[in-house]
């Protein structure tokens, strides 16, 4: 019994060391996976600065994990992701009112850059790759390792640049002869952290030639989560404003379809409405009779252009009645020419009457 417990224990310490291991060195979370770069850049300038950014950064990163591991595997990405800024700005209020009181200094210089530690990508993706996936044991071990791995770059970066910058460690001057202030600078902490970078995968090629830790910057395996619906998707030619073309076109045909008997009924029947009861008359007798031709011409025309289509119909009333005159208007003159016309008897007995009238 003794043995197997022993044995037991001894298997969980290695599983505990190849954790550590895999997420502080080979996967360190700054110099191989390259997230959460600019806090370590911004505000690893001094060993006070990178008191702060460790502490925030480690609580931070062991309380989100664990509260995502326990109650967040069943909630959406993109919800989890918001849950992460949301606990990560809580947090942060009491630590900065916290470093605030005992280094208001330090504080005051990297105020501007402590919000960024909230919403850092380290956590997001320790939480979408380790959290969500696994059970409470690893995910603790995950986060208190990549902690660790997050921590000691921090204090490199920022012990060098305080040092070779400044010229002072925890604020006590050295007094050295030369100073680099370019560390200080954002610029100089890229440079920094570039050649730390290749310095450990030296070390790291040298002592496990297998592993390749160049492969850590790889987030395919967060990217490919939701990769199956965002294939459908894309296959279905999803387009938002598919649903808003449609009604618009179904409308323009219902349009259509009842535009031409309407035209038909408004240009035969629109200005009745408005003539009065005398002219009513005058157009039902002049509709009887062939005279009035106004409707052909617009049967033959009926293929028209969309846009005439359109707009036409606020002018439908209007031609209606200046047909409907026209036609009144030459009823009204042929009638006259028919009845008053005499004939070539009736022009010849007047005249000849009065020639005799003359002569008498």
């Amino acid at each position: 019994m003794k043995r197997r417990e022993v044995s037991l224990m001894a298997e969980k310490f290695a599983s505990v060391r190849e954790g550590v291991r895999n997420s502080a060195v080979i996967k360190n979370p700054v110099l191989f996976e390259a997230i959460g770069i600019a806090p370590v850049v911004a505000m690893a300038v001094s060993v006070k600065t990178a008191v702060m950014l460790s502490v925030i950064s480690t609580v931070e990163l062991v309380i989100i994990e664990s509260f995502a591991c326990l109650l967040l595997k069943k909630v959406k990405q993109s919800f989890r992701v918001l849950i992460y800024a949301v606990l990560g700005v809580l947090i942060n209020i009491p630590l900065f009112m916290f470093f605030s009181r005992y280094a208001p200094n330090e504080t005051a210089n990297v105020s501007i850059f402590i919000p960024i530690i909230a919403v850092n990508s380290l956590i997001a993706l320790h939480c979408e790759r380790v959290a969500v996936k696994n059970n409470f044991k690893t995910t603790l071990v995950d986060a208190i390792s990549a902690s660790v791995g997050y921590v000691f770059i921090v204090f490199l970066l920022g012990i060098i640049r305080e040092l070779l910058g400044s010229g002072t460690f925890y604020s006590f001057d050295l007094k050295l002869p030369v100073k680099f202030s370019a560390l200080v600078l954002p610029f100089g902490g890229f440079l920094l952290l570039g050649f730390t970078a290749a310095f450990f995968k030296r070390l790291i090629k040298k002592k496990y030639p297998d592993e390749k830790p160049e492969a850590a910057f790889n987030l395919s395996e967060i990217s490919d989560m939701n990769f199956a619906e965002l294939k459908t998707a894309l296959e279905e030619d999803f387009n938002p404003f598919d649903d808003f073309f449609r009604a618009e076109d179904n409308q323009k045909t219902v349009a259509e379809e009842t535009e031409k008997p309407e035209k038909k009924k408004k240009l035969f029947h629109g200005s009745e409405k408005k003539l009065k009861p005398e002219k009513e008359e005058i157009i039902k007798e002049t509709e009887e009779t062939p005279v009035v031709t106004a409707a052909e011409p617009v049967e033959q025309e009926q293929p028209e252009s969309r846009v005439r289509q359109d707009y036409i119909s606020e002018f439908d009333d209007l031609l209606a009645e200046l047909e409907a005159a026209k036609a009144v208007k030459k009823q009204a003159d042929a009638e006259p020419e028919e009845q008053e016309a005499p004939s070539v008897e009736e022009q010849t007995e007047p005249s000849e009457a009065s020639e005799g009238g003359e002569e008498e």
